[in-house]
């Protein structure tokens, strides 16, 4: 395995442990807060783009070596990305003051559900970019 899939893996890992830290606080005694806070938030999303991110880079370094760049594999780049920035804007809503703030908290279900919105978008540019011909 070449030295830019370690790394991916490794960013992969990385966002798996921040991802896991950000959804369960309790786990390591480091929640002080009832409910969402919008640390734990942060570091979900934190979690998730390091998540996609090393997706991207591993699927680079096994998949597409020297590959030219095609129209396929910048749509699923983009589509990877513009998911990322779709969950992020969803999950920070309320955050930032541009939401409904409905429920009352920082962090209600339709955070959630654009959260795994833009999740699901994000992985569906990784598997279009795994799939682009080289």
């Amino acid at each position: 395995m070449s030295r830019l899939a370690q790394l991916g893996v490794f960013c992969m890992v990385l966002g798996a442990v921040v991802l896991f830290l950000g959804l369960f606080p309790g786990a390591v005694n480091a929640d002080v807060t009832p409910g969402i806070g919008l640390v734990q938030i942060i570091g979900i999303l934190t979690g998730l783009v390091l998540l996609v991110l090393g997706a991207y880079v591993v699927t680079r370094a096994l998949i597409h070596r020297n590959g030219r760049r095609t129209l396929m594999r910048d749509i699923g780049v983009r589509l990877g990305l513009t998911g990322m920035v779709f969950a992020a804007a969803v999950t920070l809503a309320d955050a930032m003051g541009y939401g409904s703030h409905v429920g009352g908290s920082v962090f209600g279900w339709l955070q959630t559900i654009g959260l795994l919105l833009g999740f699901g978008m994000a992985a569906l540019g990784v598997i279009i970019y795994g799939m682009g011909g080289s």
